[in-house]
């Protein structure tokens, strides 16, 4: 592993909500999708994807709004029991 990929790991597990597992504010749900693109971008990089269409490809998949109901549906209470 790369110390780049590393260094995203990293912030992937620092963005765990202070607050438990599941976000309750707006900046952690905020901290955890950005922390989604940056892996995400990883991946794809890792891949062999050139830098651009690996941003593309992770913003598209991970950010807005689709972004974020990925991620609230992940961590919903349902998906755990």
């Amino acid at each position: 592993m790369d110390k780049k990929f590393r260094q995203v790991i990293e912030a992937f597990n620092s963005a765990k909500p202070i607050s438990g597992f599941r976000p309750e504010t707006e900046a952690e749900w905020e901290k955890l999708q950005q922390a989604h693109i940056e892996l995400g971008f990883a991946i794809f990089k890792a891949a062999g994807a050139s830098n651009s269409e690996a941003r593309t490809l992770s913003e598209l998949i991970n950010g807005g709004v689709a972004g974020r109901l990925l991620l609230e549906i992940a961590f919903s209470e349902n998906n755990h029991d």
